[in-house]
């Protein structure tokens, strides 16, 4: 098995998993870039994140949160150890309503990949409006 596929099979798994999860009614706490994003440049959001709302029997509630600052706590860089006195703000977003969306891909038997897509591109774009507002409101804060 070469690492690419292996890291596909694993990810596939981890969707799947999530579906479960979200299936069972439990809560689901990802990070949907899929990694750290150590630059702060933009990375989208992976399918996947569209693709366990898609296959969901039960809607969930996705409350998008972003935070600034935690770089200053513990770095992403060397020397690793735990910062003291240092600002973070944390900032939830209002619950984003997919059901329509959702129904709308089901009833017009979207392609289960432009679904995912779509849904994806939805959260991407709450989650980065407010990622700017928590940036502006991060800097208010410490100014």
């Amino acid at each position: 098995l070469c690492w690419v596929c292996l890291v596909f099979f694993l990810l596939q798994e981890a969707v799947k998993f999530g579906v479960e999860l979200l299936s069972k009614g439990k809560w689901l706490h990802i990070f949907p870039e899929g990694r750290v994003n150590m630059s702060k440049n933009y990375i989208r959001l992976k399918w996947g994140v569209g693709q366990m709302i898609y296959e969901s029997p039960i809607m969930p509630i996705v409350v998008p949160i972003c935070h600034v600052g935690m770089e200053t706590i513990l770095p992403n860089e060397p020397p690793y150890y735990l910062r003291t006195g240092r600002e973070v703000t944390f900032n939830f977003g209002e619950p984003i309503d997919l059901k329509g969306l959702v129904l709308k891909l089901k009833e017009s038997n979207a392609s289960e990949e432009e679904a995912r897509k779509v849904i994806t591109e939805k959260i991407e774009e709450e989650l980065y409006k407010l990622q700017k507002d928590t940036i502006l409101l991060h800097n208010k804060l410490n100014s």
